[in-house]
């Protein structure tokens, strides 16, 4: 199964989540990057897990499943939001780290 896009999805809501000013100040991480910053990167997982949605399911059927997929991924960082919003942010990073250990080799290819 391709999960990569649903990690990149998870990935990129928790960035755009991030941008928010209550997220920020509860999180309290250390040396946040911009809103700015983080809207883009949140726009370009998007991209990346549009591309490898369509690349993996083809033109028909992958802008469905990458909407599908976006779907699924925001609803456990709403649930993890509304209990653990700091932990729900260090997932959103090891959800990119694993999508990218799987699309780099995918790349390579």
């Amino acid at each position: 199964m391709h999960i990569e896009p649903a990690l990149l999805s998870y990935a990129s809501l928790a960035c755009l989540a991030l941008c928010t000013h209550r997220l920020r100040r509860d999180a309290a991480f250390e040396r946040l990057p911009t809103v700015a910053t983080l809207r883009a990167f949140a726009a370009v997982l998007l991209i990346l897990a549009a591309w490898r949605a369509v690349h993996d399911f083809g033109p028909y059927q992958g802008p469905v499943a990458f909407i599908g997929m976006v779907s699924i991924a925001g609803l456990p960082l709403v649930l993890l939001l509304s209990r653990w919003p700091r932990g729900a942010l260090v997932t959103g990073l090891g959800a990119s780290a694993v999508a990218f250990g799987t699309l780099i080799p995918a790349l390579v290819k």
